[in-house]
């Protein structure tokens, strides 16, 4: 199980628009644009079930990558998590409980 509310990310990334996310995320230190339009490819070819996974394993779904988006493919997953962290878009996952 994650340590994160990734469900939460996905639809948070997936029904806010393009603009905002831009205004919100890009800074250069960790995402960029290339970072952002990576992402965003990610969440509009995958469910949620799929990104959570791509984002545990640090892999990627089928997605075609271009000369810039297999330059950031080996840190990706780390900054993404790391711009997402400090900005308050990464929940900590509620715990469920399991019947006895």
């Amino acid at each position: 199980m994650s340590q994160y509310d990734l469900s939460s990310l996905y639809e948070f990334v997936l029904h806010t628009p393009e603009q905002g996310l831009r205004k919100m995320l890009v800074d250069g230190k960790p995402i960029t644009d290339v970072h952002l339009n990576l992402l965003l490819k990610i969440v509009r070819g995958c469910q949620a079930d799929e990104f959570a996974n791509c984002f545990e394993q640090q892999q990627f779904p089928k997605v075609k990558m271009g000369p810039a988006e297999q330059k950031i493919k080996e840190k990706f997953w780390q900054d993404i998590e790391q711009g997402c962290n400090s900005r308050g878009l990464l929940n900590p996952a509620v715990a469920t409980k399991v019947a006895a």
